[in-house]
């Protein structure tokens, strides 16, 4: 079995998406580590009810792990451990939607390799329009769900993310990743198909 790390936004999604067509056999559940004073995602500010109807919709079962505050990594890695251990079969593979930021991915890879995981990193360095191609053809809506302060005259939370809103960071800004890779923003993904009274 296969774990994705999914945080709810268009990276995870897309580490999914990729993943499935270079494995379409494998079977894959979802871990999403959450905030356990206020219920919501850290970074991309997602509540975990939001979470949960997204693993719902995809049809895949979700492992929650909740963190407190400002959890430091070796507590974070010891949770994830105490998860991994509880499944009723074994762990191969971790999934993870880096895109280009190195010093993270040496990190997982040194982190998980020492506890016996293999990671995948499905969109590692895919080009952007390839990326966006995938996004914004598939039935789903993505939504600004956090911006640093300093970005905030650029970017708003809730605005939707889409090729006009790349195009507008392109154009304004070279201190922004289109793909808000260092953190300047999050997205949250949802799927066309569900009812926003329910996510909301």
């Amino acid at each position: 079995m296969d774990i994705l790390f999914w945080s709810g936004g268009k990276d995870a999604y897309l580490a999914l998406e990729f993943y499935r067509q270079e494995h379409p056999q494998k079977q894959i559940q979802l871990l999403t580590t959450y905030d356990q004073s206020n219920e919501t995602v850290p970074h991309q500010q997602i509540p975990f009810p939001h979470i949960q109807t997204q693993a719902n919709h995809l049809g895949l079962d979700l492992i929650s792990v909740p963190l407190p505050a400002e959890c430091p990594n070796d507590r974070y890695l010891e949770k994830i451990s105490a998860q991994f251990e509880q499944l009723d079969e074994p762990v191969e593979n971790l999934i993870f939607g880096d895109w280009h930021l190195q010093d993270i991915r040496n990190w997982r890879k040194n982190a998980f390799d020492e506890m016996g995981y293999a990671c995948r990193f499905p969109i590692w360095q895919k080009d952007l329009h390839e990326l966006l191609g995938v996004l914004f053809l598939k039935p789903i809506a993505i939504e600004i769900s956090a911006v640093k302060d300093q970005f905030r005259d650029i970017i708003r939370v809730g605005e939707v993310y889409n090729r006009d809103i790349v195009q507008q960071i392109q154009h304004l800004s070279e201190d922004i990743d289109p793909m808000g890779e260092n953190g300047e923003f999050h997205t949250k993904v949802t799927f066309s198909d569900l009812d926003e009274s329910i996510l909301n």
